[in-house]
């Protein structure tokens, strides 16, 4: 389940309608903190061997098919301080996240 606040809301919005924003995240390790710096915000695509689309509060996010494990289930999107913010009730992920956009 992936929950935004407003701030975040706000920031996706400036990207062009009809993007699909997708969560890199490297399965291979156990230290999410270091593996997911972005958001990629792009049009839609094809979804690759080990990807899902998931919807969340009108927007559209492309993650590995064990994202929600990796956070517990539970994701809350924020932005502040000019970065996105990844964290569930237990722990902050990362307090740095940048969004690209093709």
């Amino acid at each position: 389940m992936i929950k935004l606040t407003e701030h975040a809301k706000q920031k996706l919005n400036e990207a062009p309608e009809g993007t699909v924003f997708a969560i890199p995240f490297d399965p291979g390790s156990c230290d999410i903190v270091n593996n997911v710096y972005e958001i990629k915000g792009m049009k839609d695509r094809d979804l690759e061997g080990r990807e899902k689309k998931i919807s969340a509060e009108g927007y559209d996010f492309i993650v590995d098919k064990d994202f929600e494990e990796g956070f517990d289930h539970e994701l809350e999107i924020d932005f502040s301080n000019n970065h996105f913010v990844l964290r569930n009730k237990n722990q902050i992920f990362n307090s740095r996240v940048r969004l690209t956009v093709e």
